[in-house]
C-alpha cells in the first residue's frame, strides 16, 4: 500500500498579547501527520500483512483420524474448563462487524470532523498493524480451537484451517483496538472528563462482551481473549499516542519587547 503525505512542518513565531495566549492551546491540533513514520508504519504493517497470509495459507487443516487423537489433557487447567461443543457466535460477530464504524462517530464532532482525514489515516494503521499482527501469530501457534475436543462438535467445523487459528483472539483484539483508539482520539479532544469517563467505560466494555461471547460458544480460550484485549488494547492507544502533537517540549514563552505593550513570544515547533 503506497500512502503518499507531503511532510508538515510548522514552525510558527508570534507575538502574544496575554489574553491570546490563553487560548492558544485549543487551536492547535491534538495529532499531526509525518511523511517517514507514516511511510515506516505502512511499509512495516504491508510486510507483516503478507506473512501473516503466507503462514495462514500453510496450514493444514485436521483429518478426522488427528481429530480422533486429539488431547484435552494436554490444554492447561485454566482453559480446559471452557471445552465444550460448537456453537455459532452471533453476538460476537455483530459486534465485531458493527466496531468498524465505530470511528464514524468522529464526523458527529466538529474538532474530530476538521481533521478526519488524518484521523481516518491513523485508523488505517491500527487497522494494518492490529490484523496482521494477530494473523501472523495465528498462523505461527495453529492453537486448536476449544470446540474441536468436544465430541459433539459437527466434524466439517472441526476439519477446517479456521479450527487451528484460536491463538490469538481476533475479534476481541479488532474490537478492542477499534474501540480504544477512538477513546483515545476523543479524549484528546473533548475536555469533559465526566464525556471521556463514559467513553472509556464503553471503550472498555465493548470489547470485554466480546470476549465474554467468544469464550461461551467455545470459539476461545480464556487466554485466547485476554492476550486479545491486551494487543488490541495496546495498538488502539499507542498509534494515535504516536501521532500526538508534542505540546509541552515544543512551546517556548519569552518576553517580546515592545515600547508602547509589554507582550509574549510564542514559539511552536512541530
Amino acid at each position: 500500500m503506497n500512502i503518499a503525505r507531503l511532510r508538515l512542518i510548522v514552525v510558527l513565531i508570534m507575538v502574544f498579547s496575554s489574553d491570546v495566549l490563553i487560548s492558544q492551546n485549543k487551536d492547535l491540533k491534538p495529532f499531526n501527520l509525518n511523511f517517514n513514520r507514516e511511510a515506516v508504519i505502512f511499509g512495516s504493517g504491508s510486510i507483516a500483512t503478507v506473512t501473516a497470509f503466507v503462514l495462514l495459507e500453510n496450514i493444514k487443516p485436521f483429518t478426522p483420524e488427528e481429530i480422533s487423537l486429539l488431547d484435552p489433557g494436554v490444554v492447561n487447567s485454566f482453559d480446559r474448563k471452557t471445552i465444550g461443543p460448537y456453537k455459532e457466535d452471533y453476538l460476537g460477530d455483530a459486534l465485531l462487524y458493527t466496531s468498524y464504524l465505530i470511528p464514524v462517530s468522529f464526523v458527529a464532532y466538529g474538532r474530530t470532523r476538521a481533521d478526519i482525514l488524518d484521523l481516518a489515516l491513523i485508523y488505517g494503521e491500527v487497522l494494518l498493524l492490529q490484523s496482521s499482527i494477530n494473523g501472523i501469530i495465528k498462523g505461527a501457534v495453529q492453537r486448536t480451537r476449544p470446540f474441536v475436543y468436544d465430541d459433539e462438535s459437527p466434524i466439517d467445523k472441526k476439519t477446517t484451517t479456521d479450527a487451528r487459528i484460536s491463538f490469538f483472539s481476533g475479534h476481541t483484539s479488532m474490537t478492542t483496538a477499534i474501540s480504544f483508539f477512538t477513546a483515545k482520539v476523543f479524549s484528546e479532544y473533548i475536555e469533559d472528563d465526566k464525556v471521556k469517563i463514559l467513553i472509556w467505560s464503553g471503550a472498555v466494555i465493548l470489547p470485554s462482551v466480546v470476549s465474554i461471547s467468544r469464550v461461551e460458544t467455545n470459539w476461545h480460550f480464556p487466554t485466547d481473549v485476554i492476550t486479545g484485549y491486551i494487543v488490541g488494547a495496546l495498538i488502539g492507544y499507542f498509534i494515535p499516542e504516536l501521532h500526538k502533537s508534542k505540546l509541552s517540549s515544543d512551546i517556548s514563552v519569552y518576553p517580546s519587547m515592545n515600547l508602547n505593550k509589554p507582550a509574549l513570544s510564542l514559539q511552536i515547533n512541530f
